[in-house]
């Protein structure tokens, strides 16, 4: 898991498909510890579209990817580890659930969702892309 990551390198890393876990239970989702951890490092989560990883529904209920649910994973994230901690981890070709945002056309809409949030422009654009491009800067130098 990602403490092995942790022990195994002094690098930033991404982890790609994650979200927080203070709003969805998913194991595979970051505790706030791993948050803090992360951001610590230099690290950066890359927001998992999936709705499995996004919310909690009841057995036989459809699940269904909401941008306003990346937003507030997003903003969970931002008050644990600070902006530089959070990505994007799109995963459009390998999603089974129902997504709002289904394609990159619909980034503008989860621009919206995330000042609605109180994510600033510099914010908005350290997420959609400066932080990953930080880290895999870093460490390709």
């Amino acid at each position: 898991g990602i403490w092995d990551v942790f022990r195994h390198t002094k690098k930033p890393f991404v982890a790609s498909h994650s979200n927080a876990r203070a709003l969805c239970g998913h194991a595979r989702n970051l505790t706030d510890e791993m948050i803090r951890a992360l951001a610590e490092r230099g690290g950066v989560a890359g927001i998992n579209y999936c709705a499995a990883f996004l919310g909690s529904w009841e057995k036989g209920e459809p699940k269904r990817s909401l941008i306003s649910d990346m937003a507030a994973h997003m903003k969970h994230m931002k008050m644990v580890g600070g902006i530089g901690c959070i990505g994007l981890g799109s995963d459009f070709d390998g999603i089974m659930s129902e997504l709002e945002m289904d394609g990159p056309d619909k980034l503008p809409h989860l621009e919206e969702a995330m000042r609605r949030e109180g994510f600033t422009t510099s914010e908005i654009e350290a997420v959609f892309h400066g932080n990953v491009l930080r880290v895999y800067r870093e460490i390709l130098g």
